[in-house]
């Protein structure tokens, strides 16, 4: 890596030399969420009463897959229901929900908080706090499980830690396989020297494919997204998604050929995205688990276009919100 690509490097050492107060005060930032977050009333939010069943139904579901075969057991989260399955020996159903939620909140918001330059606080705490992030320990607990196994991957300076962990998010949740596939995809092309316009139509092409071809193929080898989304079912969108990082996708090109170089995982994050918006039911809920890294990598942008990017940012978190502040419950209560 030229030393023109480490001065992008938004990981290297001289951007993450934080003092220790900082660290510390790090740790109790994610302390109190990972409390505040794991002390609601396990009961109260949406989609809880089938967390509550997975310590009970993990065993059954486990002898079900492998009888179907590898490939149907490696698709269909086995480390998730492994855990579940152990804890329920240790643990009541309610607890086991407690324990999850505090060790991924923990862990991304500590993760996060202590691996940014401390001067970019406020707003790292924004995008904790987007309600895309923010639900993934209130009522997407399996992803936001694996978010957090993914991120001790991703701010791991070791190649083999890092592949470790990537493999037990996909063996989590199954969004993490196609994100864990890609960067494999990623690294291969960047061996290949590629330049940036051709991994970018390469990108477009794989996140096309992905997009028609998705549901069929998590079908054919067994994976029960296959199956529920196979009816044409789909999640509502209002095109807002789109249009927002349709607007970050600009950005991030008009930062230059040496930051899109080092960005190129998250390029592709973002391009898989919006190819397979109009076309993948399941689309936002693969970017759900990246999102954090593409807000991140914001803030080695250019400082005229960060300070766009953090405008427009502060715009599109505070619309979010009020969406949801709309809702009954902010659409996660249960009355």
């Amino acid at each position: 890596m030229s030393s023109n690509i480490k001065k992008y490097n938004f990981y290297d050492r001289s951007f993450r030399k934080n003092p220790e107060s900082y660290k510390l005060l790090s740790f109790f930032i994610a302390l109190f969420f990972c409390v505040f977050l794991a002390a609601l009333p396990v009961d109260g939010l949406v989609d809880r009463a089938s967390y509550l069943l997975y310590p009970e139904s993990s065993p059954i579901l486990l002898v079900k897959n492998i009888s179907s075969g590898v490939l149907p057991l490696l698709v269909n989260e086995p480390l998730w229901l492994v855990i579940n399955s152990l804890l329920s020996f240790v643990i009541s159903p309610e607890n086991i929900i407690r324990a999850i939620i505090a060790f991924s909140t923990f862990t991304t918001f500590y993760l996060v908080l202590k691996n940014t330059n401390r001067k970019y606080f406020y707003m790292v705490m924004l995008f904790l706090l987007l309600p895309l992030v923010l639900k993934n320990n209130l009522i997407h607990l399996r992803q936001g499980f694996g978010v957090a196994i993914f991120l001790i991957g991703w701010f791991s300076a070791s190649n083999k830690v890092k592949y470790f962990f990537y493999v037990c998010a996909a063996l989590i949740h199954s969004s993490f396989i196609i994100i864990s596939l890609g960067l494999l995809g990623v690294g291969f092309l960047m061996h290949l020297k590629l330049s940036h316009g051709i991994r970018s139509i390469l990108y477009v092409l794989v996140g096309v494919v992905v997009g028609v071809m998705g549901l069929y193929l998590a079908q054919f080898i067994g994976a029960r997204q296959g199956a529920e989304y196979s009816n044409g079912a789909s999640q509502s969108a209002s095109g807002l998604g789109f249009i927002y990082w349709s607007f970050v996708f600009m950005l991030f090109v008009m930062q230059g050929k040496v930051f899109l170089r080092y960005n190129t995982q998250i390029i592709f994050f973002l391009i898989l995205y919006l190819s397979t918006y109009f076309l993948l039911p399941v689309t936002a809920r693969i970017f759900e688990s990246v999102v954090l890294l593409v807000l991140l990598a914001s803030l080695r942008f250019k400082v005229k276009y960060k300070r766009i990017f953090q405008l427009v940012f502060c715009l599109y978190f505070f619309l979010v919100w009020s969406l949801h502040l709309r809702l009954e419950g902010l659409g996660w209560f249960v009355n």
